[in-house]
């Protein structure tokens, strides 16, 4: 076993920085969840996506049932943790309406509120996704569930005083396109205990 990922039964390694396992469970100190207590974990899901490789464990609250994404960047240099909080604000059957939209310099969500690109276009009114793929793992089964293709768009923008970031994927598989909404926090915000693994 690595600090950075581990290997399976089924052979398969899969990138998890945090080490965690199928029993771990993680606190998270922010405002708008520090009632719903502990959440447990469900998949890691590997993202080779841009210039460095990320993860994304998709976390449930444990009292209200509901899932989060938990994304995680190692530094490169220092080997320090960027941690990300979304939900899942909405999915898009695929259409070519709707991919002409996405990459645009900004976007509004049916609410009104706008996002811009976190990379702007240097000459046109919009630039295409960052292509990459991604590989869920699912710690009760233990194996890889599936593998996909996928293209990645970046928006943000500042929420009184904190940057929220819209995230919107492709998965090149069905088409589907997936929106997140969330924000950084700090490593001081949240608590991972691990959890005994089962031999």
């Amino acid at each position: 076993m690595s600090v950075f990922g581990f290997k399976k039964k089924d052979g398969q390694d899969i990138l998890n920085p945090l080490n965690i396992n199928k029993n771990s469970m993680v606190e998270f100190k922010l405002k708008e969840l520090e009632e719903q207590g502990f959440f447990t974990f469900g998949k890691i899901i590997q993202m080779d996506v841009g210039r460095r490789p990320f993860t994304r464990y998709l976390v449930y609250s444990r009292s209200e049932e509901t899932e989060y994404v938990f994304e995680v960047y190692t530094g490169e240099e220092d080997g320090q943790m960027e941690t990300y909080l979304y939900f899942l604000d909405d999915t898009v059957p695929f259409s070519e309406e709707f991919l002409d939209v996405v990459g645009q310099k900004s976007i509004t969500t049916p609410d009104g509120t706008e996002y811009e690109r976190c990379t702007m276009p240097e000459y046109d009114y919009r630039i295409d996704g960052v292509q990459g793929s991604l590989k869920v793992y699912d710690l009760e089964s233990e194996k890889i569930e599936y593998e996909s293709e996928v293209e990645v768009w970046d928006y943000q923008r500042d929420a009184e005083g904190i940057t929220e970031y819209l995230n919107i994927e492709m998965l090149k598989t069905n088409g589907m396109f997936r929106i997140f909404i969330g924000q950084r926090f700090e490593g001081s915000l949240y608590k991972v205990y691990q959890g005994m693994e089962e031999k």
